[in-house]
């Protein structure tokens, strides 16, 4: 029985991982964390019963009608419910850059990462590889199209490139001019996944895209020119490689986010049961992606690789987001947003995770500061 902790609980890889650890029966819940669902996180606590539970804020009610389970708070306290549980496996479902905290500690206090925050590699590929690597523990990708990549390359031959795919949000079938002024309401209807708010509009935006491809830079050490981007519109191709004799393999399913985070859990082994779909009714078809809808996809294959504009472009889009959700800028004026913060941001590595947390905070500031202005 292994040792599980979710950070995220209550979001969405969090919640479905939940899910998936009852049709696995093999792992056990130990310690579980949340933002500020208090009122889901209660019923996850009642239903598996972890030793122990973090949540960003102090939570006395929960601590009182819970007292066989220790309980930590703040950021420092998720870090701290890891060291006590000492769990096997950790997955990652938190949202923002904070994510690259935990995903640090994760790697020191247990064997396996599922990794489904994108921020961690985003914003500290380097130090979190090298991080994987000094522990020995293993990074496991969570998201579709990586774990897609992950399974293909399980082989001696290295793939000469991989290929990501996108289903082109909501507005895929928009025109320039009409996405510009697309309202909320519009954005959010993706036509394939059922998601969060901000990665629906990051797929609107193919943010995400831009994301996954740093992403993949740093997993699975291919340069940008290397990893290729495709949409595929019914999202049943998540990834593909492509082999020096001109083989290419491809991962299909259903888009359904439990399949990849079961595999992350049992990996090496398949321990999950999903019916599969009927191969003759499969529609396979992969299209270019238009670069002059998607520019920040463009963007971001500019600065895969420059860790301070990384962490400025992901800085840039969470502000940008927040402020589209609250309707002060248009949908046109996120990437507008990006691109100017990237821009004013100067090309460094840093060296440790206080070093990214101030490229982040002094992003978020230029960003604000721009707002502003639009």
């Amino acid at each position: 029985m292994k040792r599980l902790a979710i950070i995220g609980s209550t979001g969405s890889i969090g919640r479905q991982t939940l899910e998936v650890v009852k049709d696995l029966k093999n792992h056990k819940v130990v310690a579980l964390s949340c933002g500020h669902n208090f009122s889901l996180f209660r019923k996850q606590l009642l239903e598996y019963k972890p030793d122990y539970a973090a949540a960003i804020r102090k939570t006395e009610e929960l601590e009182r009608d819970f007292p066989e389970i220790t309980f930590f708070s703040g950021a420092e306290g998720i870090e701290e419910m890891l060291e006590a549980a000492t769990p096997d496996v950790v997955v990652n479902g938190a949202s923002g850059a904070i994510g690259l905290r935990y995903s640090l500690k994760a790697l020191e206090v247990s064997r396996r990462l599922c990794l489904a925050n994108k921020e961690s590699l985003v914003c500290g590929g380097k130090l979190l590889i090298k991080r994987a690597v000094e522990k020995g523990a293993e990074l496991i990708p969570v998201d579709s199209e990586h774990s897609a990549i992950f399974q293909l390359m399980r082989g001696k031959d290295k793939p000469k490139k991989i290929f990501i795919t996108a289903s082109g949000g909501a507005l895929r079938d928009y025109s320039i001019e009409k996405m510009y002024n697309a309202s909320l309401k519009e954005v959010l209807r993706h036509p394939t996944w059922s998601m969060g708010n901000r990665i629906t509009i990051d797929s609107a935006t193919m943010v995400n895209k831009g994301l996954e491809v740093i992403e993949a830079h740093y997993l699975f050490e291919y340069d940008e020119e290397d990893i290729l981007t495709y949409i595929c519109k019914n999202s049943l191709i998540h990834g593909g490689v492509i082999y020096s004799d001109g083989v290419i393999k491809m991962h299909l399913g259903k888009p359904d986010m439990k399949i990849p985070i079961a595999y992350a859990l049992s990996y090496p082994k398949r321990g999950y049961h999903s019916d599969y779909m009927n191969i003759v009714e499969m529609s396979l078809m992969l299209e270019e992606i238009d670069y002059r809808k998607y520019p920040a996809l463009e963007l971001a294959r500019e600065i895969t690789g420059i860790s301070s504009k990384q962490i400025a472009y992901n800085a840039a889009d969470e502000i940008a987001v927040k402020y589209f959700e609250k309707g002060a800028i248009h949908f046109g004026e996120i990437f507008k947003l990006i691109k100017r913060v990237v821009e004013l941001i100067p090309e460094t590595d840093p060296r440790d995770f206080d070093e990214i947390v101030e490229i982040d905070r002094y992003s978020r500031e230029l960003a604000e500061k721009e707002v502003a202005k639009l």
